[in-house]
């Protein structure tokens, strides 16, 4: 093959780059847990506020208020928004709103551990601080309404008399709450009335229950402190569970670089007509 048979390069194409495509950074099992849970969390947060609103509203009717409601209409809103926050910046992988995240869930940690200590550490003498509470509600007969409505209902409903000392804790105005039924004489024993209205109508004794109130009632406080004390630890788990996920999946989201184009290799064109070279030849 001759010289001017032979092909040369006459012009070289534009290379062009071709963007890959976009890859999620944070795994899709690990993404979907974390979701599902921050969703069932936001259900929970949800049900709690309007639970709390609910008693809130029924209180204000009867001009009464207790601070455990208020506790839990916070609570329940807290859970909420912090559930939407999370589920909301692992599904869209952002690293503000998980950073975020992150550090509230960081706080409640502390602060629901620094809870629980305290209580777990009072524990040792919550006996003790009750059975003084109850102390000096006596004589009962002598107490506040609220105190007497309260320990008629209770004896009503648990069949009891008294706080630790039965019906001695009434003085001499034992309530109709502590009298026996006729079917329920095992439970009762026989007191003499000391009051004078009694023994005007010529009533001299009656039938009241033996079992005293206070050691149901102080068992009944430990059992709820006690449940709230798992529910401080258990709660706190979870808030150092999900600060510890979400800590990962800002690792992943800053630590993978974003995938690079690609871009595709030289083009040469092929062209048929050999070059001039006896031009070249000439002009020299």
């Amino acid at each position: 093959m001759g010289m001017q048979d032979r092909p040369t390069v006459s012009r070289f194409s534009v290379s062009v780059r071709k963007a890959a495509p976009k890859m999620a950074k944070i795994n899709p099992c690990f993404r979907r847990i974390f979701v599902f849970f921050n969703v069932l969390f936001a259900i929970f947060g949800a049900v709690a506020l309007g639970l709390g609103l609910l008693v809130h509203i029924q209180l204000d009717e009867h001009e009464d208020k207790f601070s455990a409601v208020i506790v839990l209409v916070v609570f329940g809103a807290v859970t909420f928004v912090l559930a939407v926050l999370g589920a909301y910046g692992a599904q869209k992988e952002n690293t503000n709103v998980l950073i975020a995240f992150f550090v509230f869930m960081c706080v409640g940690t502390i602060v629901l551990l620094r809870i629980a200590i305290v209580m777990a550490i009072s524990h040792q003498g919550l006996t003790l601080v009750i059975k003084e509470e109850f102390n000096k509600a006596v004589p009962l007969d002598e107490a506040s309404g609220d105190i007497k409505t309260t320990m008629d209902y209770i004896q009503k409903q648990a069949k009891c008399c008294g706080l630790f000392n039965g019906h001695q804790d009434w003085g001499d105005h034992v309530p109709e709450s502590c009298d026996c039924g006729s079917d329920e004489t095992e439970q009762c024993h026989k007191i003499h009335s000391r009051n004078p209205y009694m023994q005007v109508l010529g009533v001299q004794s009656k039938m009241v229950y033996s079992k005293s109130c206070g050691s149901m009632m102080m068992e009944y406080i430990i059992l709820v402190f006690d449940v709230t004390l798992g529910l401080l630890f258990g709660f706190a788990a979870l808030a150092l569970l999900g600060g510890v996920m979400s800590l990962a999946m800002i690792i992943c989201i800053t630590a993978i670089p974003r995938p690079k184009s690609i871009s595709t290799p030289p083009i040469f064109a092929i062209s048929p007509h050999p070059p001039k070279y006896s031009e070249l030849i000439a002009s020299a």
